[in-house]
């Protein structure tokens, strides 16, 4: 685990929302208000239950899902724990992947002769809600909604590729860029179980990749989960941390 490279994401995390509160706690708002992460934390064991309340009484106030991203290195230990206790329901545990990005990596992630498009409109966001549909992930149109919300109001932020076989949508991602940031995040990587194990996923990685180039980020982070990670770290990225989220639904 690199030091350094924890120092960089912790930054990223920092950066990424309202300044730190009480706690350090930095919260990210969807653009449509529905939902809330908090990104980053600093919290002491004196403090923590406190903390933790408020966040879910500004949840229940503010009638929007709140989501604590609990990184491997957070402090204080045992963090996890108070959540669960407190009402957050656990959802999978990730491996946070980092990759340099320049012209060898991006000719590891070559996919020639895949149609990979890079979305703009409502059309584009309907075939990735598609994909998400069938794969069974939970409130597709919502998050249609989401992603259109920051297309229009942010789009230099964000992008969303997919790929195409014969003009089926068949795979996905999104790729995230913070504004004054050296890095991009990738996100959202998905693909049809009918389209999987040849090579699509690869093929929308190197496309985010190669935007990424294109605009200048050193590096990439993701949050990988095991049907992605040896994919990814056989060509290159590396482990320097884990996440995991923590859910709480406010009662409606």
């Amino acid at each position: 685990m690199s030091a350094d490279i924890l120092a960089d994401l912790d930054a990223e995390r920092l950066a990424s929302g309202e300044p730190a509160g009480r706690g350090g706690v930095v919260r990210e708002y969807a653009a449509d208000g529905s939902e809330c992460r908090i990104v980053f934390s600093r919290l002491s064991l004196e403090d923590a239950d406190d903390v933790i309340r408020e966040e879910m009484a500004l949840a229940r106030d503010g009638g929007y899902t709140l989501e604590w991203k609990l990184y491997g290195h957070d402090v204080p230990s045992g963090l996890d724990e108070r959540l669960l206790a407190a009402g957050f329901e656990a959802d999978d545990t990730e491996q946070v992947l980092v990759l340099p990005v320049n012209e060898a990596t991006l000719e590891t992630f070559k996919a020639p002769g895949y149609d990979v498009r890079r979305i703009h409109d409502e059309a584009g966001l309907a075939d990735y809600a598609e994909i998400a549909r069938e794969i069974g992930r939970k409130n597709p149109e919502e998050e249609k909604k989401q992603l259109a919300a920051v297309l229009l109001e942010a789009p230099d932020s964000m992008s969303v590729h997919i790929a195409y076989v014969e003009g089926e949508p068949v795979a996905c991602g999104r790729i995230y860029f913070k504004e004054g940031s050296g890095y991009a995040e990738l996100a959202g990587g998905r693909t049809k179980t009918t389209h999987r194990k040849r090579g699509l996923f690869t093929a929308v990685v190197g496309a985010r990749l190669t935007e990424a180039h294109e605009r200048g980020r050193a590096l990439v982070f993701t949050d990988a989960l095991p049907t992605s990670e040896p994919i990814l770290r056989k060509r290159g990225f590396r482990v320097v941390t884990s996440t995991q989220p923590f859910v709480y639904e406010p009662a409606s």
